[in-house]
C-alpha cells in the first residue's frame, strides 16, 4: 500500500517567496508589524516533556521585497570579527565625544555660525581637538580625518595652512570675537575677575614682556584677563592685555568693551589699595576685595572674640557657623572651627622652633586666626550675600586649572599679535566645551565619581565603523554605557 502522505498535496506557504527564499536551516521567519524578520533558531530535548523544545536565538536581520535580506548591525559586526577577509572596505572614526558635544554645544555652534558663517565648522573642530587632544595646528587635519566630523561636514577641508590663515583673520577682527562672546553674557551679570599669564616663545609679540609668573618662570609672557559668571558657573569673556595696562583700568575698559554695567568685581588678596578702590568707585563698579590680615581697616574686636555679644550676627555656610561684624564698608568674618585649626598649626610651629614663630607673635596674631575681612561698596548686599559671592571665587581657580592643565593653553608659539589673539579665541571656545561637560556631571551629581577628563576618555572609545559603504555604531562597553545612562544620554 502506498503511503498516503505521498499523495497529499504540498501546503502552500502563507509567506511570499521573496521572503521564504532566505529561510535556511537553523533559522525562522517571523512576520511582525507588517515586516519580515529572520531569527536564529535551534532545539533542545527536554526529558521532562519527552520532546524537543524550540529555542529562538538572536535577530539575524530583516527581509524586504526590494532589498532582500538585510543583516542587523550587530550581526554584521560579529561576522566582520569572524571573517575579516570578506571585507572590501573598513573604516573606523571617533564618534562618541564629538556627537555628544554637538548636542551640548548647540548654542555655541549656532553663535559661531551666526558670526563667522562657513568658518564656524573649522573653529568648532579646532576647539574640539584642543580640548580632546591638546592638538597643535599641524595635527588638526589628521585628527579631523579620523573623526566622524569629517563625514558630517564633507564639504569642509581643514589643513594646517588654512587654520593658520584663519587664526590671523580672527585675531585681526576683535569686533567679531566680541560679538560672539556677548551671546553668553546675561543682563545684570555678576562676574568674577582674574588674571593669569600666557608664555610665548615668539620674539615678535609686541605685548609680551619678561617677568616672573606664579611658576617662578622668567619667560616672555602676555597677560590674560578672564570673566567668570557667578550665575551661570562658566567663563563668559576673555581679553588679552597689553603690558602697560594696570588691573583696575583694564577691568573698566573690559566692562565697556563687553557692554556689562551692573557688575561686581571679586578680586583676590593683594589687589586692594585705596587707589584701586577709588578708581572702581569713580567707574561705578561694585567690588568685593579681601584685605590682608592686620590691615588697619579691619574691625578686630578688642574684647574676647569668643564673646558672641561683640558680633553683629551669624549665618550658616556649608554647615559651618560664620559670625560677622561690620564697620563702614568692611565686614569681618569669624569661622571658629578654622580659628582652632590655625591656632593649633601655629603652636606646633612654635614648639618646633620654626623661624619667626614665637609665643609673643602668637599673642599678637590671636585675633586674626580664623578670620576673613572683605571690603565692598554695595550697601544692598547683606554680610551673608557678600561672603557667599566671595567664596564662589574658587570657580575661577578651577577654570584656570582647566585652561592650563587640560587644554594646555598657558603657552603659545604663535608668531604675531593677530595669530595669538585668534589662538586664544579657539582656546576660549574649547574652555566653553569643557564647562558644558562639567555642568552635565554637576547636574547629575557625578563629579565625585567622574571628572571631565574621565568623560572624554570614556566617550572617545565610541566609534563609527564603515563597512562596505555603510556606517554602523560600534559596541559600547559596560562602563561607558553606565556613564551614559547616569547622564541620561542617548548616543545615536
Amino acid at each position: 500500500m502506498k503511503n498516503k502522505k505521498q499523495n497529499t498535496p504540498k501546503k502552500e506557504s502563507a509567506h511570499p517567496s521573496w521572503a521564504t527564499q532566505h529561510r535556511k536551516a537553523g533559522t525562522e521567519l517571523r512576520y511582525i508589524n507588517n515586516k519580515y524578520y529572520l531569527y536564529e533558531v535551534s532545539s533542545k530535548y527536554e526529558p521532562a516533556i519527552k520532546r524537543a523544545r524550540k529555542i529562538t536565538g538572536k535577530l539575524l536581520g530583516k527581509i524586504t521585497e526590494k532589498d532582500g535580506f538585510i543583516a542587523s548591525s550587530k550581526d554584521k559586526l560579529r561576522k566582520i570579527a569572524e571573517q575579516p577577509v570578506v571585507i572590501d572596505n573598513l573604516t573606523t572614526k571617533e564618534y562618541g565625544t564629538q556627537q555628544l558635544l554637538l548636542k551640548f554645544a548647540a548654542k555655541q555652534y549656532h553663535a559661531l555660525e551666526k558670526v563667522f558663517g562657513d568658518e564656524a565648522k573649522v573653529i568648532f573642530a579646532f576647539a574640539f581637538f584642543r580640548l580632546t587632544e591638546q592638538s597643535p595646528i599641524k595635527n588638526v587635519p589628521v585628527f579631523y580625518m579620523h573623526s566622524y566630523l569629517s563625514e558630517l561636514w564633507k564639504g569642509t577641508t581643514i589643513t594646517d595652512k588654512s587654520i593658520s590663515q584663519l587664526l590671523r583673520k580672527l585675531g585681526a577682527n576683535r569686533e567679531k570675537l566680541i560679538e560672539y562672546q556677548k551671546n553668553f553674557i546675561q543682563k545684570g551679570e555678576k562676574v568674577l575677575l582674574n588674571m593669569t599669564h600666557v608664555v610665548t616663545h615668539s620674539r615678535q609679540i609686541e605685548s609680551a614682556h619678561r617677568g616672573y609668573n606664579n611658576s617662578m618662570s622668567f619667560e616672555p609672557q602676555v597677560n590674560l584677563m578672564y570673566l567668570f559668571s557667578a550665575q551661570q558657573h562658566e567663563p563668559v569673556y576673555y581679553r588679552l592685555l597689553p603690558e602697560k595696562i594696570r588691573d583696575v583700568k583694564a577691568f573698566s575698559l573690559t566692562m565697556k568693551e563687553c557692554g556689562l554695567k551692573d557688575v561686581t568685581l571679586i578680586a583676590d588678596k593683594g589687589f586692594y589699595s585705596k587707589k584701586n578702590t577709588d578708581t572702581l568707585d569713580e567707574e561705578h563698579l561694585h567690588y568685593i576685595i579681601p584685605l590682608q590680615r592686620g590691615n588697619k581697616l579691619i574691625p578686630y574686636p578688642k574684647a574676647n572674640m569668643l564673646d558672641k555679644q561683640i558680633w553683629d550676627g551669624y549665618f550658616t555656610f556649608n554647615e559651618k557657623i560664620i559670625w560677622y561684624r561690620i564697620k563702614n564698608n568692611v565686614i569681618l568674618y569669624l569661622n571658629q572651627g578654622l580659628k582652632i585649626a590655625e591656632e593649633k598649626d601655629y603652636l606646633k610651629r612654635v614648639e618646633a622652633e620654626k623661624e619667626n614663630y614665637t609665643m609673643t607673635s602668637f599673642y599678637e596674631k590671636q585675633t586674626h586666626f580664623g578670620t576673613l575681612a572683605l571690603i565692598n561698596n554695595n550697601d544692598e548686599k547683606t554680610a551673608e550675600d557678600v561672603y557667599v559671592q566671595y567664596k564662589s571665587r574658587t570657580n575661577v581657580e578651577t577654570m584656570f586649572d582647566a585652561l592650563k592643565n587640560i587644554i594646555n593653553a598657558d603657552r603659545t608659539y604663535m608668531q604675531n599679535n593677530d595669530a595669538i589673539e585668534g589662538w586664544m579665541f579657539i582656546n576660549h571656545v574649547a574652555l566653553q566645551f569643557y564647562y558644558l561637560i562639567y555642568q552635565q556631571l554637576l547636574a547629575h551629581k557625578l563629579l565625585n565619581k567622574y571628572s571631565v577628563t574621565d568623560f572624554l576618555k570614556f566617550t572617545h572609545g565610541i566609534k563609527k565603523i564603515k563597512i562596505n559603504g555603510s556606517w554602523y555604531l560600534s559596541e559600547i562597553t559596560k562602563p561607558v554605557k553606565a556613564l551614559l545612562d547616569k547622564l541620561k544620554l542617548d548616543i545615536t
